[in-house]
């Protein structure tokens, strides 16, 4: 079993601070659209990213384990909250990246990453709401 723990303390009008893992503490409050700080991260940009970056990590998990290495890889993460009948609830997440490889010879494996990554992210298999997650590739290296 593992466990992840954080803290978050707030002392009268100073900013709510979380820490975890021995990073610095950063400031944490709710988004703009619910009257909140710019300057702080919000839950729920939090939880969208926590999505985003776990399938990156897996991606690259499974990219190691096949020996392969790519140029560069970039994703956006965009997390749908609508009003049900339990409240505001994050409907969707969809997660596009974006991956340039040296050329095509190890596309199939790439792809092969993206799936084990969509099926294995522990965060993303931990919400209730459908994560997507579509890799496009291209071979900037590559000679035509």
């Amino acid at each position: 079993m593992e466990l992840f723990k954080n803290t978050i303390t707030k002392n009268a009008r100073e900013k709510a601070m979380t820490s975890m893992s021995g990073i610095d503490s950063i400031a944490v409050g709710a988004p703009v659209e619910y009257g909140g700080s710019r300057d702080t991260l919000n839950p729920e940009e939090l939880f969208v990213a926590s999505i985003n970056s776990c399938i990156m990590l897996v991606f690259f998990h499974f990219l190691d384990k096949f020996k392969i290495e790519i140029l560069s890889y970039k994703s956006n993460a965009e997390g749908t909250v609508e009003k049900t009948k339990q409240g505001l609830r994050f409907t969707s997440v969809s997660v596009v990246a974006e991956v340039e490889a040296l050329n095509s010879e190890f596309e199939s494996k790439i792809r092969d990453a993206a799936n084990l990554a969509e099926k294995y992210c522990l965060v993303s298999n931990s919400v209730s709401c459908p994560v997507e997650y579509s890799v496009s590739l291209t071979f900037p290296r590559q000679s035509r």
